[in-house]
């Protein structure tokens, strides 16, 4: 075997770099500490995934989960929920108050975190539910709907905004694990 050209050598150290690299999934943010939006994580955003370290991951969409994500779940002992929620659509659908309420407990249990919660894209129902979390923190309606057009695009729904907008229902959480940054008052 002939020894590798200086060619040879910088292809491969680019093939390893390429190898490592980190990729996040689809409209990943942070929405506050421990607590982490996205769209459907791919394989490529599981090594992203595991440097988070996370405790959680929320499925919020009325389709199945792949199970290749569910083989990850398990492999790394993260605890899974899949609530089936459908989308706000014109002109009589609408996300269940009371299912919101729930996985909002569910996002502000510190137990929970580090938590990622997903849909499909990471747009309207993880939209609303991060709408409905800056409701809890006392936003502005408009810095609310500026946050969620960013990440909505040409792709937002009067609906989802409606939605947020009288977005009223309770939600109950043990206050000794609610973040810190969640008063009383606002659940």
């Amino acid at each position: 075997m002939s020894p590798l050209t200086r060619t040879d050598e910088r292809q491969l150290e680019q093939a390893e770099r390429q190898s490592q690299l980190i990729v996040p999934p689809l409209n990943f943010a942070m929405i506050a500490p421990g607590i982490y939006r996205s769209g459907f994580p791919n394989p490529k955003s599981q090594p992203f995934l595991l440097q988070l370290g996370l405790r959680t991951i929320l499925y919020v969409y009325d389709g199945d989960c792949q199970p290749y994500h569910q083989e990850f779940i398990r492999s790394n002992n993260i605890n899974y929920k899949h609530f089936r929620v459908a989308a706000n659509k014109e002109p009589f659908e609408e996300m269940d108050h009371s299912l919101v309420a729930q996985i909002l407990a569910e996002v502000l249990d510190t137990r929970n975190h580090p938590l990622l919660i997903h849909c499909n894209r990471g747009i309207r129902r993880v939209g609303c539910l991060v709408g409905c979390i800056r409701k809890l923190q006392g936003w502005a309606m408009t810095a609310i709907f500026d946050e969620y057009q960013r990440f909505s695009g040409t792709k937002i729904r009067i609906s989802d905004q409606e939605f947020i907008e009288v977005f009223r229902h309770p939600v109950s959480i043990d206050p000794q694990f609610q973040p810190a940054w969640l008063s009383d008052q606002q659940t």
